[in-house]
């Protein structure tokens, strides 16, 4: 026996007819009657006595009402009790390093401030070991820099971003006539073997990177590896070489003055941050309006 038939007896004994029940419940009067048979035929009984056109209860009938009444209130508990689990269950939100030193504070401040009673739990890491964790279930979600490899995982695009090239102010370039770069165009040949700073492997940032030079043809040497963009930003405004990191990242010592920006023809660094998660995930309401709110909130950015 099901829930279901469990309503639609419910509702016949409330209206003594199955014409009345059906009307109520949207369903066709022989699926009433057909319910109300498998009933009978379940429990080996009758539950009505058919007199005319008239409905009445059985002694087991009455005694069934009883059990169902009670079977279907524990129901509507449980289903009152899981809608509360649900909406007041911790979310666990990944980002990678790019995205949580540029938008990701903002975004979760944003979404607290509209979800006032949501608990969050948050986690700053590179892209492989986001994907590691939202495979583990120690994630619900993540805003990924990188390419996702697990046909596991679900990717829904959030925001366009671009690394750009950073060098200290004084940083000097020379073409292949040895003659310094006056402007911020700066030919391949002229970062050819230059030290370059570069993320921790598994970044996002780094794979981007190290595939938009290969395929540009063009080497380069390795200044030193950070786990944070903080670190390559601090090292290059230093004057100890230079990076492509994003540009919501730099934005701030561009407009100090303590780095610049170049541009190299034919070289971009292009790339969609993502939303990851994973194909069997429950998504509680809360994940789904998290999910709403970083879509709706991509635009304002």
């Amino acid at each position: 026996m099901t829930l279901r038939h469990f309503r639609i007896f419910q509702a016949v004994c409330q209206h003594t007819s199955m014409t009345a029940a059906a009307r109520e419940l949207h369903i066709s009067q022989p699926s009433i009657s057909q319910a109300i048979r498998e009933l009978e035929t379940h429990y080996g009984t009758a539950l009505f006595d058919r007199i005319g056109r008239q409905l009445h209860l059985t002694a087991a009938g009455e005694s069934l009402l009883g059990y169902a009444t009670h079977i279907l209130a524990l129901d509507h508990q449980a289903n009152e009790a899981m809608r509360g689990f649900a909406a007041a269950s911790p979310i666990a939100i990944g980002a990678t390093l790019s995205i949580g030193e540029s938008v990701f504070v903002p975004l979760l401040a944003a979404f607290r401030a509209a979800q006032p009673g949501c608990s969050i739990f948050s986690r700053i890491g590179n892209t492989h070991e986001l994907e590691q964790r939202l495979l583990a279930d120690d994630l619900d979600i993540a805003l990924i820099e990188g390419d996702v490899t697990s046909p596991q995982l679900i990717t829904q695009p959030f925001l366009r971003d671009e690394l750009i090239f950073l060098a200290p102010p004084d940083w000097q370039f020379n073409d292949m006539k040895g003659h310094r770069v006056q402007n911020d165009v700066v030919p391949c040949e002229a970062i050819a073997n230059a030290p370059f700073f570069l993320r921790e492997e598994g970044s996002g940032t780094r794979a981007l990177f190290e595939a938009v030079m290969h395929a540009a043809g063009i080497p380069f040497a390795t200044a030193g590896v950070y786990n944070n963009s903080a670190s390559i930003l601090q090292a290059v405004a230093a004057g100890l070489g230079l990076a492509a990191l994003s540009q919501r990242i730099a934005a701030p010592y561009l407009t100090n003055g303590q780095l610049r920006t170049f541009t190299v023809p034919g070289v971009q660094f292009q790339r969609t941050f993502r939303i990851v998660y994973h194909q069997n995930k429950y998504l509680t309401p809360t994940l789904q309006a998290f999910l709403t709110f970083c879509h709706n909130w991509q635009q304002k950015v």
